[in-house]
């Protein structure tokens, strides 16, 4: 099945070409769950500057990552190595800290080198935070939403935005091993460099579709609660990331998630009056809290919050 090409949003200021992109990521939004963009207004020399931290950060000896380590698992922050794990076994290393809110950042988890790291971190997850919001406009609009709807709908100044650097060797069975697992991101959305072919989403047929990386391009992953509010006119996208045996993949994602005490539900808007809500309302921790802790599940984390089993897929 062939990929969508990525978007290119500096159409998004022109009227006359406005139009064509929003159909383009309304598109993309029903049918893929994904797409990339290009042009988004994430400085391409930001970008560069994160992916070099990323390399310096883990070129570092192990002692010095283990120096920012945390629990390799769900809602954990600093470095972590899930390939010293017996099961499930996955093949990366990675680094996760907390953005907003501010208040909750900690910075015992932000290395110390490369000197750069905290500079680089912060000019990158601004720029992609007003990503997010732009995107989030155009999601509702297409929606027949007011703008403001989706990031309203997830908390609107208390959200939450962690960045997680990951890191693939080359793996010497990757025939018996992932990067991670199949899942879904439980957020909102997720915006993601990646540096390599190791992405894969989960096509309709049951099949697995690479996402070729374009230069300079970001994906955008639909993640759960955009799922739920959208009561499922939008899903939230399947993938997974492999590995192989000839080289090194690095990927650099952004998730931006509901406040913790946000109450999320589908918009009554979006709701059909003779089928009604296909998911309950609940705070957006009882979510968070929900996911197992080594994060693998055997169906979708999103089917326990549907109300009758109405949801399927």
């Amino acid at each position: 099945m062939a990929t969508f090409k990525p978007i290119d949003l500096s159409g998004l200021i022109d009227e006359r070409k406005a139009s064509s992109i929003k159909a383009q990521i309304a598109e993309a939004c029903e049918k893929k769950s994904y797409f990339q963009v290009i042009n988004h207004g994430v400085p391409i020399e930001i970008m560069e500057e994160l992916r070099e931290v990323g390399h310096k950060f883990f070129d570092l000896s192990k002692e010095e990552k283990l120096a920012v380590a945390g629990k390799p698992y769900i809602g954990a922050e600093g470095y972590g190595n899930s390939m010293i794990l017996t099961e499930p076994k996955f093949w990366r290393e990675f680094l996760e800290v907390r953005i907003l809110p501010l208040s909750e950042r900690r910075y015992k988890y932000w290395p110390q080198q490369p000197a750069e790291f905290r500079e680089t971190v912060e000019k990158y997850s601004a720029a992609v935070l007003d990503l997010t919001h732009r995107l989030l406009a155009v999601m509702s609009e297409n929606l027949g939403l007011k703008p403001t709807y989706l990031r309203n709908a997830m908390g609107h100044t208390e959200t939450q935005q962690n960045i997680v650097f990951q890191c693939y060797p080359p793996c010497p069975e990757p025939e018996n091993n992932f990067g991670l697992h199949a899942h879904s991101d439980i957020g909102g959305i997720s915006i993601l460099m990646q540096q390599g072919e190791g992405l894969q989403v989960a096509a309709e047929d049951g099949t697995w579709e690479l996402v070729p990386p374009y230069p300079n391009a970001l994906v955008v992953n639909l993640a759960d609660q955009i799922e739920i509010i959208t009561n499922g006119r939008y899903k939230s996208a399947q993938h997974r990331a492999i590995v192989n045996r000839q080289g090194t993949r690095r990927s650099y994602v952004t998730f931006y998630h509901p406040a913790m005490d946000q109450k999320m539900f589908p918009a009554p808007q979006l709701v059909d009056a003779k089928v009604g809500p296909l998911y309950r309302e609940f705070f957006y921790k009882e979510y968070w809290h929900a996911l197992p802790a080594k994060r693998v599940i055997e169906k979708r984390l999103i089917h326990s919050f549907a109300i009758n089993n109405s949801v399927s897929s």
